[in-house]
């Protein structure tokens, strides 16, 4: 069961890190490692030991006493996102084009997030 999480602030490591347990569940240091590497990034083993024990000190995650360790994350996607969505709306004001229109243009969308944002336009377009 997750713990009721207070709003942390996330550094960009702890949220790549936390999308792995939100994606895989719980995870062992190596495994998270593994994963990690996959998402095209190379730090050292320990620098991701090092988060992990870190994020379990600011209580994003749990450590068991088990050998290896299994992590689990204490934090819900939905909050973490919850979080930035609300600074979001309060930085777009009542106006949120200008701020999608420059999301879009600092990072590339893939054929399948341009289709996925037609699609949600279109359903919101089609309840109203």
């Amino acid at each position: 069961m997750k713990k009721k999480q207070k709003l942390v602030k996330l550094s960009p490591g702890e949220a790549e890190l936390l999308e792995l347990f939100w994606e895989h569940g719980q995870l062992t240091l190596p495994r998270a490692y593994e994963l990690y590497l996959g998402t095209g990034k190379s730090p050292s083993y320990s620098t991701i030991q090092t988060r992990l024990n870190r994020m379990v000190d600011k209580g994003l995650l749990d450590r068991s006493a088990d050998f290896p360790a299994i992590y689990t994350s204490n934090i819900a996607k939905e909050d973490a996102q919850g979080k930035y969505f609300d600074l979001l709306d309060t930085l777009a004001g009542k106006n949120l084009a200008p701020l999608m229109q420059h999301l879009f243009e600092k990072r590339s969308l893939t054929p399948e997030e341009i289709a996925t944002m037609r699609a949600i336009l279109a359903q919101i377009e089609s309840e109203r």
